[in-house]
């Protein structure tokens, strides 16, 4: 439910959120123990230096603070309200802090939306009350934090005894109780906290919001989400590329990965494109790394914390296990690492300094570490220095442990970080405490597990691509404009009426024509040139090689006659009740390769645009990749260049080089087409696009339109 503002709903709007200068407790307690009691404790431990304001009518202190009746009783200005009252209570609760001009309001309290029909009713009122004249978080919503000036908003009783360190590390979540959570294995983590939200039912401020917030707040420097859906993924959408600008990292975890793909059998794009991988797509276009778990969240968190992005993929691993270097290998391979061998000079240095030494890459300086730690300097700084790998990374197992060695070892660690101070820096091993935070100090992330470690350098590796690759220049222009035809919502097209829009929208299309008799049909082979496909044409047959409604390689014209009866036969046996609108009759064309290209609606970012291998098989090996409408050129490459097909496009077995360009100038054709029609469009599937050897371009051999339903009448 979103509010129609006229206050106003930028960025700025949410500072007293975060750095308010009086806070008002609807609803305080004597205990600090209860709800309305515990942000009065909170804000007190923090030696908050604002204004501290209990509402409570009963009594005339609070936990030692002057108490007031009423918001209205309170002198001065009211920048944060903090509602923790019973729902019912809560709209009355809001319209007199709207009536004393707070600028924002906290609510705690539950019992909305999430609560059923009344509570849909109260927030329904809710939202009417405040409407245009404040700032509302939540209902049912842990509130927020900003440890740099003391605000804790928040009855999370994840810090009733210990409130979190001040770091540089900002958090959104919209589940209250998971952002609590993460609160904690921040804090376990040892990563400090600058600001944290969460958002509730969200029927005011949303995680898009607070997102916007952070990316652009001076103490953050990277920013953690976690979120079940999006409201505004507009908003969204431009708190990440702000954030790319601001070389700040955003690392979010969103719950409710479920295929729900669409179900409309008509549509190839539609059953592939699920809301997961649309979402997948967007995160990825947008350089946002989307962690699988809570773990990998705060791994990629952690690895941030050293300030030091690879300035390239180039990694060098160190090990003292031939198991755990090979370990390490495989998972930077699967995570697209680039593990190149030594130099073969560098190697041979190596072999002098430790003959028995792997020196290709993992570098493996076996066990004799035990007997000679101080091998592990020389051999490291030559891994980074002559492999010219702008990351490193070093398996020492349970020797972590050994503190006697480990300290003889740490010295040597110590001048490695010194010596690559903008290189990426990981150990991996089981250390006591105190060992790694010589590590850390000494510059080195540390993990227990390898394959952490590796997956973690992968993802700051990317954001370092990511931030060199803002470019804000232009994009390329593209086609627009309407459609030649006609196009009405409810309504599917047949192949030729689709034809008819793929070609009015700029997209290569075979030469067809439509007969309707076995003479007409053999009289357009003629003029097309034999050989020839022949397709039965119907709104209402949609997967025409199922019912064996196409004819492929018809070589004359008594054959072309004969086919032509061969598929009216078909197509009425299979389906009696069809409107036939003819045959299609078309040039066969061979060579090249076959491309899928559609158009998918998402319930949230609305067109996204489909490519990937075609033909009959592509619903088998769904290498596919998504984006949303309307694509640049760059988009559209980077979208191939996903693909495990795309060698096939650069000549794979001695075929020949197949016209990228043209491709991705269709791909850029048809989102635009899609982005343009947004209103009437639901679905589009070119299957196959042909691409065609280099220089000679792409011709759509069958395409596919739906569109969305008819709007219901008013």
């Amino acid at each position: 439910m979103e509010l129609n503002h006229s206050f106003p709903t930028t960025a700025a709007s949410l500072g007293p959120f975060f750095h308010p200068r009086s806070i008002a407790v609807l609803g305080a307690s004597s205990d600090p123990a209860k709800i309305g009691g515990r942000p009065l404790r909170y804000l007190q431990m923090a030696r908050y230096e604002g204004r501290i304001l209990p509402i409570n009518p009963e009594r005339a202190t609070v936990q030692g603070l002057p108490a007031y009746r009423d918001i209205s009783n309170v002198e001065g200005e009211v920048d944060l309200a903090i509602v923790a009252v019973p729902a019912k209570a809560v709209p009355n609760a809001v319209r007199a802090c709207v009536e004393k001009g707070a600028k924002a309001a906290i609510i705690f309290s539950a019992g909305f939306a999430e609560a059923g029909v009344e509570g849909e009713r109260l927030q329904t009122e809710l939202t009417n009350t405040a409407a245009g004249k404040i700032r509302l978080l939540g209902p049912n919503c842990l509130g927020t934090i900003s440890t740099g000036n003391g605000v804790y908003a928040t009855f999370a009783s994840s810090i009733v005894d210990e409130l979190p360190t001040k770091g540089r590390f900002s958090l959104a979540s919209q589940s209250g109780a998971l952002g609590a959570h993460c609160m904690v294995l921040a804090l376990d983590r040892g990563l400090g906290i600058n600001m944290w939200g969460t958002t509730g039912n969200q029927v005011d401020v949303d995680i898009s919001d607070f997102l916007e917030y952070m990316v652009d707040d001076a103490d953050t420097d990277v920013v953690l989400a976690c979120l079940e859906g999006v409201r505004n993924p507009q908003r969204m959408i431009g708190a990440f590329e702000r954030a790319r600008r601001n070389r700040k990292p955003v690392v979010l975890l969103k719950v409710g990965r479920s295929e729900v793909g669409a179900a409309a059998v008509a549509s190839h794009t539609a059953s592939l494109a699920g809301s997961d991988a649309v979402f997948d797509a967007v995160l990825r276009e947008h350089h946002v790394h989307r962690a699988r778990s809570l773990d990998e969240l705060f791994d990629v968190a952690y690895a941030c914390s050293f300030g030091r992005y690879p300035k390239s993929r180039r990694t060098g691993l160190l090990t003292v296990s031939g198991g755990g270097g090979i370990l390490m290998a495989d998972v930077a391979e699967e995570a697209r690492l680039d593990v190149a061998p030594m130099p073969e000079a560098a190697q041979a240095e190596m072999k002098a300094l430790l003959p028995f030494a792997g020196t290709r890459n993992p570098v493996d300086v076996t066990a004799q570490v035990i007997n000679q730690p101080e091998i592990v300097e020389p051999m490291f700084n030559s891994l980074l220095r002559d492999g010219g790998y702008d990351s490193g990374l070093a398996f020492f197992a349970y020797v972590g442990r050994a503190e006697a060695m480990m300290n003889t070892m740490t010295a040597g660690l110590e001048n490695v970080g010194r010596a690559n101070p903008e290189k990426f820096l990981a150990i991996s091993a089981l250390t006591t405490p105190a060992i790694r935070t010589k590590f850390e100090k000494a510059g080195f992330a540390v993990f227990e597990d390898p394959s952490r470690a590796v997956f973690a350098t992968a993802a700051l590796a990317r954001f370092h691509e990511s931030f060199e690759s803002v470019d804000n220049s232009a994009a390329e222009p593209v086609h627009s404009g309407r459609s030649e035809i006609d196009l009405e919502r409810g309504r599917t097209l047949s192949e030729h009426e689709s034809r008819i829009a793929m070609r009015a929208a700029g997209l290569p299309v075979v030469p067809e024509h439509l007969v309707g008799s076995s003479s007409e049909a053999a009289n357009a082979a003629r003029q097309v040139g034999f050989p020839v496909v022949m397709k039965i044409v119907s709104r209402d047959i949609q997967h025409k090689s199922e019912i064996g409604g196409v004819i492929l390689d018809v070589a004359d014209e008594n054959a072309t006659a004969a086919a032509f009866g061969t598929l009216m036969e078909r197509a009425r046996a299979a389906a009696p009740a069809a409107h036939i609108d003819g045959v299609l009759v078309s040039p066969m064309i061979k060579g090249g390769v076959e491309m899928i290209l559609g158009i998918s609606r998402d319930a949230v970012f609305g067109p996204i645009v489909m490519v990937g291998l075609g033909g009959i098989f592509v619903e088998v090996f769904k290498d596919v990749a998504f984006g949303k409408a309307p694509l640049d050129i760059r988009q559209a490459r980077a979208m191939l260049r996903g693909l495990k097909g795309h060698a096939l496009l650069k000549g794979a077995r001695g075929r020949p080089r197949a016209d990228e360009e043209a491709l991705l100038q269709a791909m850029v054709v048809l989102s635009d087409f899609a982005a343009t029609h947004a209103d009437i469009i639901d679905s589009i599937d070119i299957n196959p696009l042909l691409v065609l050897p280099e220089g000679s371009g792409v011709v759509a051999l069958d395409a596919l339109v739906t569109t969305l339903p008819q709007r219901q009448a008013q």
